[in-house]
């Protein structure tokens, strides 16, 4: 595996973590057990140096008027098992009777004559742990305080504490190994679902989009729960796609075989007037061929941009108003009246505008070709949720049984003459995906309105 691969692998990450979590904790407790260990060790061997100097003050005794030491030679073995062992001992007049006159332990007469007091120092060059201990004597010529000094190195004690603390520290790196390779394990079995996920999904073919079989843990189900949607909106996406092309393609194969039997039938016509008859014909298919390719594509751009391209804000009314300046013909076959009420104040809205353009283009082009006989009206207007945009005209309508039917693509009214059948269906389309609906109402005029979510 590469660098690269184990930087972003999970297992690699969740295993560092764990390592170092790990590590940091063996680096705390093996300072733990030192410090423990020295403690330990410094109790241990004061408990030691305590008790050979309470030894030593207790074979101090007075002979002939003055103080006298016998060495206890148990006490001074075990201090110097490991350890150099340095003492002295002053009597009530300040005279050193035995041991070393320089070792000197810096306390207070008042303190020793309470008990054992320890400290530490230097002796000859060395660290060195200190007792010092006063007794008293109550003899007539030798009375008074004594005072016991006994220093002891600390060689031993830091050897006890070394060995402790590496007892310590192997049993941590033991423990430590222990639970990596146990983390590892647990990671590696945790993450043997997601394995059989991507064996699964790596095994299927492009066209297999059913949603993943392999039951995921927990933890990761709404991640395996999103890529299931995702591919049934990708599955949806791609039916409506392949759905799309199919029809597509069969409205184009069949303006083009008409086209071409039209230009056939031009070509061996010699009578002029006919010849003049097909020609018009000729260009009439021409341009149903060119606006049928023409809403094609602006069919599959709202396909395309229904769930891809944010919203942005657009004022309705301008857009309208610009709208059926372009879609309205300079010249018409018959005198229609177009006139254009905007809303009473501020329409600004989250929209799509390419989309918006369209789909009222369209219902702009099939009023004025399927329907407005002297008058067509488009309004737009707005609530504290909608707003919506309504061509209306003074044509025959369309029947309420063919209102659901006509908003699915390719389909033609009864009473229409021509055209794709796609002009409603586009409209359809953007009003849903702007979440809102396309709806007809039969009057006096018929009307469609294009609704939206004002703030969509």
């Amino acid at each position: 595996m590469q660098a690269r691969d184990l930087q972003f692998s999970l297992h690699a990450r969740i295993i560092a973590f764990i390592a170092a979590i790990l590590g940091v904790g063996a680096v705390v407790l093996g300072l733990a057990a030192w410090q423990y260990a020295r403690v330990a060790a410094g109790d241990a061997y004061d408990k030691l140096l305590i008790g050979g100097t309470i030894q030593v003050a207790e074979n101090l005794f007075v002979q002939g008027d003055v103080v006298a030491l016998d060495p206890p030679a148990a006490a001074f073995a075990t201090l110097s098992a490991y350890d150099l062992v340095f003492y002295k001992v002053v009597d009530a007049r300040g005279v050193v009777i035995a041991g070393y006159e320089n070792l000197a332990s810096g306390v207070s007469a008042d303190k020793i004559r309470q008990g054992v007091v320890l400290a530490d120092g230097i002796f000859q060059g060395q660290p060195v742990r200190i007792a010092t201990i006063g007794k008293k004597f109550d003899d007539a010529q030798a009375g008074g305080w004594a005072e016991v000094v006994v220093a002891q190195t600390l060689r031993a004690r830091n050897a006890l504490a070394w060995d402790l603390t590496a007892k310590a520290v192997g049993i941590i790196a033991i423990m430590s190994l222990l639970a990596l390779t146990a983390g590892a394990l647990s990671v590696r079995l945790a993450l043997a679902p997601l394995i059989r996920i991507e064996s699964e999904i790596a095994a299927r073919k492009p066209d297999d989009l059913r949603p993943i079989q392999v039951k995921p843990p927990i933890e990761v189900r709404a991640l395996v729960g999103a890529i299931d949607e995702f591919t049934r909106r990708l599955s949806e996406r791609i039916a409506i796609m392949q759905r799309f092309i199919a029809d597509a393609a069969h409205q184009i194969r069949t303006s083009i075989a008409a086209l071409d039997a039209l230009t056939e039938l031009l070509a061996n016509e010699m009578d002029p007037l006919e010849r003049a008859e097909r020609t018009a014909r000729v260009r009439e298919k021409s341009a149903e061929l060119g606006r049928l390719t023409s809403q094609l594509l602006g069919h599959a751009m709202i396909i395309h941009r229904a769930e891809t391209i944010p919203f942005e804000a657009l004022d309705l009314n301008a857009l309208a108003k610009s709208v059926l300046s372009h879609a309205v013909p300079l010249t018409l076959e018959r005198e229609v009246s177009v006139s254009f009420i905007p809303f009473d104040g501020e329409l600004i809205i989250q929209a799509d505008a390419i989309s918006l353009r369209e789909a009222l283009s369209n219902l702009i082009h099939n009023a004025l070709t399927h329907g407005a006989t002297t008058r067509l009206t488009l309004c737009t207007g707005r609530d504290r949720e909608t707003a919506w945009m309504t061509v209306c005209d003074d044509g025959p309508g369309i029947p309420i049984s063919e209102h659901e039917r006509l908003r699915t693509p390719f389909q033609m009214g009864s009473t229409q003459a021509g055209g794709s059948g796609l002009g409603l269906a586009i409209a359809s389309d953007v009003a849903r995906a702007h979440g809102g609906d396309l709806s007809f109402a039969n009057g006096p005029d018929f009307c469609v309105m294009l609704a939206i979510k004002s703030g969509a």
